[in-house]
Order: structure tokens, then sequence, then C-alpha cells
């Protein structure tokens, strides 16, 4: 009986000695866990190495370190991101689908191109050769002066739709080309109730027999056929 309980504590230590051996095998694994692949699915416009960049998890960090709430932040702060969802797995990918903003118009000076977005904010897009199709803004610091025109002509659908070109000019105005080739020259001030104006010519047999418009001197209308 001795001989039995002798035995059996031999054994016990013996499990017990492997159970601390798989223990810490286990820990060990744990710790080196890590986040192996982060994958950005639905991406357009927005380049993978500005995306990565701006955000604070990297590839090879440690797994147990991963802060959704830190993640959830740097998403918040991208300008050219609408939606966004993520999902860490176990086997350590990291998925994060995103819905891009769309691009309310181009600016161009000079050699710098860029989207814009409805309040002239820059999204850090990739510019794709479909620029034809989006209004095209120009003039330096139009971006921080085109969200009061875009106000008021998304109460004008049809005449902002019908937009191919808008030029900004410091301290004198606005001019919009459209795509039949006429255009509009707008003052800074009183844009309200200069496209108020112009809206009626439209709207008028006038708009037919001329192509360029002359609105910056407020309760005056100057057209001519002349080339915009």
């Amino acid at each position: 009986m001795r001989i039995f309980i002798i035995f059996l504590l031999a054994i016990t230590t013996i499990l017990a000695a492997n159970l601390v051996i798989k223990n810490n095998d286990i820990k060990k694994i744990f710790k080196k866990k890590k986040i192996n692949i982060i994958e950005l699915i639905n991406n357009d416009k927005i380049s993978k190495d500005y995306f990565f960049k701006q955000i604070s998890i990297k590839e090879g960090q440690s797994f147990w370190k991963f802060n959704p709430f830190k993640l959830k932040k740097d998403l918040e702060n991208f300008n050219e991101i609408k939606n966004f969802t993520f999902y860490l797995n176990w086997s350590g990918i990291l998925k994060i689908k995103i819905d891009e903003k769309e691009p309310f118009m181009i600016w161009i000076r000079d050699e710098n191109i860029n989207y814009v977005d409805f309040n002239g904010i820059i999204l850090n897009f990739d510019v794709k050769e479909e620029k034809d199709s989006i209004i095209k803004l120009f003039g330096n610091n139009a971006n921080l002066k085109i969200s009061e025109l875009n106000n008021l002509l998304l109460e004008k659908e049809k005449t902002l739709s019908s937009i191919d070109s808008i030029f900004y000019q410091k301290n004198i105005g606005w001019k919009l080309i459209f795509h039949n080739n006429k255009c509009v020259l707008l003052p800074l001030k009183k844009l309200e109730k200069v496209l108020d104006i112009f809206q009626d010519i439209k709207n008028s047999e006038l708009y037919n027999q001329f192509n360029f418009f002359d609105l910056r001197v407020f309760r005056r209308v100057y057209m001519s056929n002349k080339k915009c």
C-alpha cells in the first residue's frame, strides 16, 4: 500500500511538472502573439501608404496591446472617410473596411491638384483620370472661400449640375463656366441675391441670346457674346 501511494505521488509530481511546462509554453505563445496583417478594404482613392501612416496600429504589434478605441479615434480623424468598420480575428488579421467620401470638386493651382469636399477641405486622395466629370476649382485659397458659394448653389441644383469650372479671384469675385461654354461673373458679397437674379436670367430667353453675364455690380447686368 505504501509503495502504491509513493507511486501515485510520483505520477502526480510528473503530471504537475508537465502541466507547469505546458502552462509556460502557452504563456510564451500568448506573449508572442502579434497582429500579423492589417487589411484595408474598399479603398479606391485613398492610398494605403497614406492610410497606414495615419493610424497608430502597425503590423507586428502585440496582439494584446490592440486598443479598439484608439483605432476608432484614428479613423474618425480622417477627412477622407465617411464610415468604417474593423475586426481583429484570433489569427492576428486586422480587417479595416472604409467608405470614402465623394470629392465635390478638384482644386487646381499651378502644379498642385487636390480633391476637396463640399466645404473645401482637402481630401488626401490619389487624383484619378475621371477628373473631367467633376467641377474644377481654380485660384489660390479658393478652397477656403468655396463653402459659401456651394451652400447657395446647392439650393439651385440645376445650375450646380451644369457648372464645368469655377475661378476665384481675391477681392474681385467668382467666374462660373458652364458645360455649354456660357459663363457668369459674380461678386464676393451679396451672393444670394445675385444668384437669384442670375437664376431668373437662366429661366428667360435672354440666356439663349448671350454667352457672357457679368453681375459683379449689384443691380446691374452686363451681357454679351464674347468668349468666356
